[in-house]
This record gives C-alpha cells, sequence and structure tokens, in this order.
C-alpha cells in the first residue's frame, strides 16, 4: 500500500478523475482516508492540501472537503530523453562527461533530494550533442542512498538519464521550467554567446516517496522545443 503523500494524491487523483466523487459532492473525511491507505493523518492532509492548491478540492472547517473539480483536464508534458529526440530530428547523437564525482550534497541539494546532512550523493555534468552542436547540458544530482550502484559507475559514454531509466523505476516526478540567460561557464560549454536565453527544465524523481535524482536541464532556447498534450 503506497503511504507517501505524493502517492496518495495520485491515488485520490485517478479516483476523481474516475468520477468516484463527483464535483459538488465531498470526500471522505482524513481519518477514513488514512484507514483506507494505511498511513498516518497528516499524510492524508499534506496530499489533500495539495489538490486544494491545484484547484482541485476546497478544503472548508468543518464541512469537509469538497470537489470542485472532477474529471479535469491537464496538460501531459512529453519528456524525451536527449539522445531520442536528437536521433528524431535526424541527427547524430553523442555525449560527453564533463565531471563526475562523489561529494557531501551541498545545502540546496540536500534540500531537494531530502537529505540529512553530509550524506553523499553523485554529481555528473554532462552534455549532449546534436551533429557539431551542444544540445543540451545537463547538471545532474543522484542520490545514493536510493541508488547506491550509482556509486561505481563511469558515465564517460551514457548520460546518467538513460543509465536511472533501466537501473531505477519512478513513481513521481516533477518539472520547474523556467528562462534565463546563459553565464559565461554554460555559454562556453554550449557554444552560445553570455547573455543568450536558455530554457531551463528542473527535474526532480521519486521511487514510493524516497527522492532519487535532481536535474538541471540546460538548453540554447533557439535550439529546443518542448510538446504538451492536452488529457482530457
Amino acid at each position: 500500500m503506497a503511504t507517501g503523500y505524493r502517492a496518495i494524491k495520485a491515488a485520490l487523483m485517478d479516483r476523481l478523475r474516475a468520477g468516484e466523487w463527483p464535483a459538488g459532492s465531498t470526500m471522505p473525511g482524513e481519518v477514513q482516508l488514512a484507514d483506507e491507505y494505511g498511513c498516518a493523518r497528516v499524510t492524508v492532509n499534506r496530499a489533500l492540501r495539495e489538490l486544494a492548491d491545484d484547484g482541485i478540492v476546497r478544503r472548508q472547517r468543518r464541512r469537509g472537503t469538497e470537489v470542485i473539480a472532477g474529471r479535469s483536464r491537464h496538460a501531459r508534458l512529453t519528456m524525451r530523453q536527449a539522445r531520442q529526440q536528437i536521433e528524431a530530428d535526424g541527427k547524430a547523437y553523442r555525449y560527453d562527461c564533463l565531471r563526475q564525482r562523489v561529494q557531501p550534497a551541498p545545502a540546496a541539494v540536500a534540500g531537494q533530494l531530502a537529505l540529512s546532512r553530509g550524506a553523499e550523493a553523485v554529481e555528473i555534468l554532462g552534455r549532449h550533442w546534436a551533429g557539431d552542436r551542444p544540445y543540451q547540458l545537463e547538471h545532474r544530482w543522484i542520490n545514493l542512498a536510493a541508488v547506491p550502484e550509482a556509486r561505481d559507475e563511469s558515465f564517460s559514454e551514457q548520460g546518467p538519464g538513460e543509465w536511472l531509466l533501466q537501473a531505477k523505476p519512478l513513481s513521481d516526478a516533477e518539472h520547474v521550467l523556467s528562462a534565463r540567460n546563459a553565464r559565461p561557464r554554460e555559454a562556453g560549454q554550449l557554444q552560445m554567446v553570455p547573455g543568450d536565453a536558455l530554457f531551463v527544465i528542473e527535474r526532480r524523481t521519486w521511487w514510493q516517496g524516497e527522492a532519487i535524482t535532481w536535474v538541471g536541464l540546460l538548453h540554447p532556447a533557439e535550439r529546443f522545443r518542448l510538446v504538451t498534450r492536452d488529457v482530457m
């Protein structure tokens, strides 16, 4: 039975999409849901708060949790591996590893991966090429507590994203999309002019509540496109 709040949120969304609780109805209380999922009430509370933040439900004291959007329309983000996208575009793909090391996770990384102070992680900085031009700069951290075999893996020829797909399943993923100007070192690594536009994807993945990886994917904006699909 899934007990992490993200897993419970996903399970509740599946039931909402199926029409189990139509718009205008009241969902079961936290105690009942906690018993059903075999978890703490605070875990259900967190899942319901996130559904409220997403505009799916409305939480009111002494009135329970009201469904305000049942069968929701949402966008599905299509995230191909760099190799898949580059080869689909008819270009030659290659990868080179610029840096790889095991070290205690810096505070910002530890926060993203929910690591304790001093916990080790693998840092990989790699570059994906489309023909003779850099397509993507990948700066990734892997939680060694979740994927211990990453400690001794060589990422000199294969990107860590492809390797992780084979080495570790994922149950949840989060994407943060942004744009900013390229810093001098990034610009050099991507064959850009400093200050040119970058499209940035930050991605975190989990397996049953345990963080697996946090990665920043940097793309020259003029060489990148992103596809979403509306799901009814």
